[in-house]
């Protein structure tokens, strides 16, 4: 039989709370109510009672279940404006889950599709605490979902209001308590003032003083200081030592020690130090707050790439490139081959053709007609289509999207550090705390509680936690100020590993916009150029953005049908029911034997008219970067462009550079699959014939000339003006290890330091109080700061 009965307390199997005087019995274990049992049954009958091997009782009591709760998703206009994405056989839904709280939460909501075959995928985001579910809508309901994960005791919080009224309510409440914590505290303080000078009053003065501080206390015992006492509760059901747990025994102890004192009348208690404790220690959980709000990486998109697209706006129908944080309901926009549509707008053109695998990971297109809905994250395949925005722009849903499973997600999923950090650290404390009391009950009995008190109080593992995390955000967010945007936190954790950095060549390390380009063949009239412009503005390829650069005279709003792009070969469309076609010279069907420069052959009705020679122009400054990053890590050059460039190439990259020329999309991929068996890599290239490449490396980094493109196999996106500052934000990359170990070593002193000066009494539990949140924001401070320096001494420029 089931070991669930400890004591004279017979507890739940499923989540640990206590049975009463009538437990159920089911299968040998006890349970404390038919919602748990009921649970249990579910799991059983779905062979996953492996949930119950993770933790000890790691479910949720649900003793009030409310039979057609979720009634509401039965209605199609509810559940189109929850759901994140709909097709035909693949919706997207995420959902804010509060009672996550451990890895069997993380193991059975990850394995919940084996409740329902409708459920396709689902992912945890533990540290948002939110589960996002992928599922077929012809074999189950959003409801039937919403049903079962609230009979698992994982209820979805659901709500069609306002975002972020949760956290408003949250900061209200903690407002709430440090108000009246700082009441209490100083009307205690003030009618302890006597003591304190040590002025004679008389005692029935003194004894009425002292219950009315008694009574002042009863809401900071109660009340304010609650959050401390059930953290620390929920820790110990789930045999979880948390960092909390040292604090409420420290508050009971001051606490408890007043009563006695106060009632048989042998001193005045300690409620001015347990008030003042709670109070500054209130204060420390708001400051440290408000400081993890203000530097939170996943809270200022800002820090992620700032996609633009094209707006248009007037009569005229001026096309203007335009940041999608601007857009707004009802804007026109225009959107490329193979961009990225920014947010739920309607199709106006006639047809478009949309790829969705960014989003679900289907790779067949969808040919949609005039008037559909179109869904953020999809991409343009073909022709440039104009839609309508009909819901604002969501660059956190963006970046999630670039963080999709497709995309080589980071891993999203355990308890936190400072959790795990705590499972050893508290017991410790623990153990410290009680010898401390046994020394000085020997040697000083009247110091015993402040010793122990302060003890408890000043130990935090907080700062420990900390350093990794707001290091890496710290660096983040300053490349994203640069121009260098990341993936994630994880990205740098992978640059650290780096050995080999390889290099594309066009709109890599050249620069389009400053080239010279010329035209060698036939003589092109005004019609046929307006009609190359027309093509070439459907792409977002380097070379194609050159050439509209060049023929920016000639824009006149030419449609273009049947639009198609041959990855490292060219375009080809029809434009006033010509032919066209741009590319490299075996796609257009040119012989040329050499040439001193990039070649964008054109031919109109397949007559071949010519090409464009665009002679390269190497960035500004690039020497100097490739001399710098020889110097660390070993070079190669893989281009898709002739020989031409061989003898230039040469003098800008080290002696012995391995540089390929006439490399297919293919062959580029292959030979970074060759490299990766040697060393880790990091691919540099512009994100469209390299997207392979990209992703294949153990770190892709697309260079974008604008800001309309945006690569999701890429780790990180930077502008191209930026490329030649690599050396140095790959500098401070590397010193941000620097400064994680400097965290872990004011992380250790404090923590030692001050629980040396608590054993030997010369810190009292207010004091403490005041220095353990200074602890956790000195380690934020010194990765912000040390971050932020170290980006001036290497001389970033915004």
């Amino acid at each position: 039989m089931s070991q669930n009965i400890t004591q004279n307390k017979t507890i739940c199997y499923h989540c640990g709370e206590d049975c009463q005087s009538e437990p159920l019995w089911h299968n040998d274990h006890t349970f404390c109510c038919f919602g748990c049992q009921t649970v249990f049954e579910l799991l059983s009958e779905n062979d996953l009672c492996d949930y119950y091997s993770f933790e000890n009782n790691p479910g949720n009591q649900l003793s009030h279940f409310i039979k057609d709760k979720y009634l509401f998703l039965d209605n199609e206009e509810v559940v189109d404006h929850l759901l994140d994405f709909k097709s035909d056989q693949l919706s997207k839904i995420t959902f804010s889950i509060p009672s996550i709280h451990c890895s069997s939460c993380i193991w059975l909501l990850e394995n919940i599709s084996r409740f329902d075959n409708g459920i396709i995928v689902s992912k945890i985001n533990f540290s948002k605490k939110r589960l996002t579910i992928d599922y077929n809508p012809t074999k189950t309901t959003l409801r039937k979902i919403a049903d079962l994960l609230y009979q698992l005791s994982y209820e979805p919080e659901i709500s069609l209001d306002a975002k972020g009224a949760t956290s408003a309510k949250k900061n209200k409440t903690r407002d709430l308590k440090i108000g009246i914590a700082g009441f209490c505290f100083g009307n205690i303080m003030l009618l302890a003032f006597p003591d304190y000078l040590g002025i004679e009053i008389d005692s029935e003065f003194i004894q009425y003083f002292t219950y009315i501080s008694l009574c002042l206390s009863i809401p900071v015992i109660s009340y304010c200081s609650s959050e401390f006492f059930t953290s620390a509760l929920s820790g110990l059901r789930k045999r979880l030592l948390n960092i909390d747990l040292p604090i409420a025994i420290g508050i009971l102890a001051l606490y408890g020690r007043s009563l006695y004192e106060i009632i048989s009348n042998t001193g005045p208690g300690y409620l001015d130090s347990m008030s003042a404790l709670v109070f500054f220690l209130l204060i420390g959980r708001w400051v440290q707050g408000k400081t993890y709000e203000g530097l939170a990486f996943d809270r200022n998109f800002k820090s992620y790439f700032p996609l633009a697209i094209q707006k248009i706006k007037g009569a005229d129908k001026t096309k203007t490139s335009t940041l999608v944080s601007l857009l707004e309901v009802n804007d026109l926009i225009e959107v490329r081959n193979e961009e990225i549509v920014p947010c739920d707008a309607i199709l106006m053109s006639k047809e478009a053709l949309i790829d969705y695998s960014f989003v679900s990971g289907e790779s067949i297109p969808n040919r949609i007609c005039e008037g559909a809905k179109i869904y953020a994250g999809g991409k343009v395949k073909g022709s440039a289509v104009q839609m309508t925005i009909i819901k604002p722009v969501s660059q956190s849903y963006l970046t999630q999207l670039w963080n999709h499973s497709s995309f080589d997600e980071e891993d999203t999923g355990m308890p936190s550090l400072i959790d795990q950090v705590s499972r050893y650290f508290t017991p410790i404390v623990l153990l410290i705390a009680l010898f401390s009391g046994l020394y000085w009950y020997v040697f000083d009995s009247s110091k015993v509680l402040y010793v122990v008190s302060s003890v408890l109080i000043v130990a935090c593992p907080c700062a420990l936690a900390l350093a990794t995390p707001f290091t890496l955000n710290a660096t983040m967010n300053t490349l994203g100020l640069h121009k260098m945007y990341l993936k994630g936190t994880h990205v740098i954790e992978k640059l650290w590993q780096v050995k080999k950095i390889i290099f594309d060549k066009t709109g890599t390390i050249t620069t389009g916009s400053s080239q010279n380009v010329e035209w060698i063949g036939k003589e092109l009239n005004n019609e046929e150029k307006n009609n190359l412009y027309a093509l070439a503005s459907q792409s977002v390829h380097p070379l194609s953005l050159q050439l509209v650069h060049h023929l920016k005279n000639f824009q006149k709003h030419f449609e273009v049908t049947s639009f198609q792009e041959a990855k490292g070969k060219g375009i080809s469309g029809l434009v006033n029911n010509l032919k066209i076609k741009l590319g490299s010279p075996t796609f257009v069907g040119l012989s040329i034997d050499s040439s001193d420069g990039a070649v964008v052959a054109v031919s109109i009705n397949k007559e071949v008219k010519g090409y464009f020679l665009m002679r390269t122009k190497y960035r500004v400054g690039l020497s100097s970067m490739i001399d710098q990053l020889s110097k660390t890590f070993n070079l190669a050059v893989l281009s898709g462009d002739n020989e031409a460039e061989r003898k230039s190439l040469v003098e800008i990259f080290p002696k012995g550079t391995e540089i390929n020329f006439n490399q297919t999309p293919e062959n580029k991929l292959f030979a970074i699959e060759s490299f990766e068996k040697e060393q880790k890599t990091m691919m540099i290239g512009d994100g469209l014939n390299d997207a392979g490449a990209l992703k294949r490396s153990f770190v892709g980094l697309s260079v974008a000339e604008n800001m309309s493109s945006f690569t999701p196999a890429s780790d990180i996106i930077m502008l191209g003006n930026k490329l030649t500052e690599l050396p140095k934000f790959l500098s401070l990359i590397s010193l941000s290890k620097r400064i994680i170990l400097s965290g872990f070593i004011v992380s250790f002193v404090y923590n030692i330091a001050g629980l040396s000066l608590a054993v030997a009494g010369f810190i009292t539990p207010v004091i403490a109080a005041i220095l353990m949140p200074i602890s956790s924001i000195s380690v934020v401070a010194l990765s912000t700061l040390g971050v932020k320096y170290l980006g001036y001494k290497l001389k970033l420029k915004a």
